[in-house]
């Protein structure tokens, strides 16, 4: 089964400029959550799916209680955040930084990581 969280919109610090220490920058976060665990799907129970309240609540208050200089590094700590969950088989992460340069809508960084 596959757990998709679709432009979750967040605000941080993020860069390496001075002037960039002093905005908060939206990002935008994009996850495609590969997991085993279907039983949900005929018994309608919560523990028998992954949280994905859990995973979003988790991401929020990493990025939103964080600064960080590079997209790579807090895209790496959304993934730890996320990999967490031993019921996840994979997990391809996109994080964007918009408004970074002049007639460009983002920046982004995609990875991919593998669980169990």
């Amino acid at each position: 089964m596959l757990i998709k969280i679709k432009n979750l919109k967040l605000k941080t610090i993020i860069g390496v400029h001075e002037w960039e220490e002093k905005i908060d920058r939206e990002i935008i976060i994009n996850a495609e959550i590969e997991t085993d665990k279907t039983d949900a799907i005929n018994s309608d129970r919560l523990s028998d799916t992954i949280d994905y309240d859990v995973i979003i609540t988790d991401i929020k208050n990493l990025v939103e209680n964080n600064r960080f200089n590079l997209i790579e590094k807090l895209a790496g700590e959304i993934m730890k955040k996320i990999m967490k969950n031993r019921n996840i088989k994979r997990c391809r992460l996109e994080v964007d930084k918009v408004g970074v340069v002049d007639c460009v809508e983002s920046f982004s960084i995609t990875i991919e990581q593998n669980g169990y």
